[in-house]
């Protein structure tokens, strides 16, 4: 079955700020679909990488924004890049001073 990969970024409600992150991390680690999890600092709180069925389309979303301590969250869908696409810096070279 082909599968798709997404980052969730979630921003998680101050209540779930305050006592700390333990619970969230927890839930997080019990679903089957979340690849891993990394702490952000910034405007949101967590990236979870999720890898779904296609068929089941955005519904790792939709089970993450059903948790009480999901504020908010922004998925970011991830796309393989074509080979012709990837930008690959030229490095100048080196030259020696005598």
């Amino acid at each position: 079955m082909a599968t798709k990969r997404y980052y969730i970024m979630i921003k998680m409600t101050e209540e779930a700020c305050k006592n700390g992150y333990q619970h969230v991390l927890r839930s997080l680690i019990a679903i089957p679909w979340v690849q891993f999890i990394e702490r952000l600092d910034g405007i949101f709180d967590l990236m979870v990488q999720v890898e779904n069925p296609v068929m089941a389309g955005y519904a790792a979303a939709d089970d993450l924004l059903a948790k009480g301590w999901v504020k908010h969250l922004q998925v970011l869908q991830v796309e393989p890049a074509e080979p012709s696409e990837i930008a690959v810096p030229r490095v100048p070279e080196l030259t020696r001073v005598a």
